[in-house]
């Protein structure tokens, strides 16, 4: 690299280029089907506050692969985050308990190497076709994953921490 008369620094040729483009390839999304959690924004119909990994990098517990994270813990983060930057138009600012948005999570089950999504009972009040578009979307899932309604994603529910 070398700096212009302002101080800013250019790349110097093609060859320089291509590797400075190149350490970004490991962040390109590779298509890759993805296991992860999610939250549903009703008004918008979309997906917010996602967080993915591929399936294949996942530890199988029990017979399914799921990403590491919790919606609790994340949803603190987000909200600490925009408390700090006084972001008080962020859902995370506004809403403290993050069950009270309609979420779900992802899993690849061992057995049957089919992919689901456990939502809530919620899943009856939006359109479940186009929700399903969306996470086969963001989540680069085959067309045949299938929806599971448990009580857990419902709305106001969540498990303790003790059972997990």
């Amino acid at each position: 690299m070398t700096k212009d008369s302002n101080g800013i620094n250019h790349t110097n040729g093609e060859a320089e280029h291509r590797d400075l483009v190149g350490s970004m390839s490991p962040f390109l999304d590779n298509g890759n089907p993805k296991v992860g959690i999610f939250w549903y924004d009703m008004a918008n119909q979309s997906l917010f506050g996602v967080e993915k990994m591929d399936a294949e990098q996942a530890t199988f517990i029990n017979g399914r692969a799921t990403i590491s994270k919790l919606h609790k813990t994340y949803w603190q983060k987000q909200h600490h985050r925009a408390e700090a930057k006084g972001n008080t138009s962020s859902i995370f600012y506004k809403e403290h308990n993050y069950t009270l948005i309609p979420r779900g999570r992802i899993f690849l089950d061992e057995a049957t190497d089919r992919f689901y999504v456990c939502v809530g009972s919620w899943l009856s009040d939006v359109d479940a076709e186009h929700l399903h578009e969306l996470i086969e979307d963001e989540f680069n899932l085959p067309v045949d994953f299938e929806f599971v309604v448990d009580y857990h994603w419902d709305l106001g529910h969540g498990w303790s921490e003790e059972l997990i």
